[in-house]
């Protein structure tokens, strides 16, 4: 009977685990984007694309990203990020340079040897391949300098200068920051901070179109030819 209870007990458990971890799927016209909502980021903030064929989305860093040290103790924090995918839809290509953004995250640091830092790391697939390591350390920009301190902002931008693709996924993408040192050390999303994809999108040309081109590249070459002889 125990054991019975017990068990039920772990199924509604793992009922309930897979049930907060929801997917989000949007069709943005030239590609389908799928993503984990369940994170802190929440759902997707907003999504662009322009006549250059630039497209991309983003999710804005919530003020609940922060981390705080006061009198020296050294603390971390590890904040999961959205896995996701996206996918060329027909008709569509997808391109490079392909590039991720994190950042603007302010930090603050007070008193002898005060110390920040701040990194993301996952992994990515192109194609459907084998997933690899992406990520590191963000870069430190300071902005303000003043008597034991100083504060300013972590933020990286990474490009893969791939060629046309179907499809990119993310996954098991953490954001860590650390404090520690000094009388006081902090780092905290602001509510212009954001995650940011950017690619390029564009429609792929019709066989008409591809043969209406040709044609118009013969034509061409023959009029380019006349000339040359007419001109020997």
């Amino acid at each position: 009977m125990k054991l019975g209870i017990l068990a039920a007990g772990i199924v509604a458990m793992a009922s309930a685990f897979s049930a907060g971890a929801a997917t989000t799927v949007v069709d943005l016209g030239s590609y389908t984007l799928s993503y984990d909502d369940a994170t802190v980021l929440g759902g997707m903030s907003s999504n662009f694309s322009s006549s250059d064929g630039s497209a991309g989305f983003s999710w804005t860093l919530p003020s609940s990203i922060n981390l705080v040290s006061a009198g020296g103790a050294a603390t971390s924090a590890n904040f999961s990020l959205p896995d996701f995918t996206i996918t060329a839809n027909a008709g569509y290509s997808l391109g490079g340079p392909l590039t991720g953004f994190l950042g603007n995250l302010v930090y603050t640091e007070y008193g002898t040897d005060a110390t920040t830092s701040a990194a993301a790391t996952g992994q990515a697939s192109i194609n459907g391949g084998s997933f690899v390591a992406v990520g590191g350390n963000l870069e430190r920009f300071e902005t303000v300098s003043f008597a034991n301190g100083s504060s300013g902002y972590f933020a990286s931008s990474a490009t893969v200068p791939t060629g046309s693709f179907t499809s990119f996924s993310v996954k098991d993408l953490v954001l860590t920051l650390n404090a520690s040192g000094g009388s006081f050390a902090s780092i905290i999303a602001q509510p212009q901070n954001e995650l940011k994809i950017s690619f390029l999108a564009a429609p792929v040309p019709e066989p008409e179109t591809y043969a209406m081109m040709l044609a118009g590249i013969g034509v061409i070459l023959t009029i380019a030819q006349r000339r040359k002889k007419r001109e020997a």
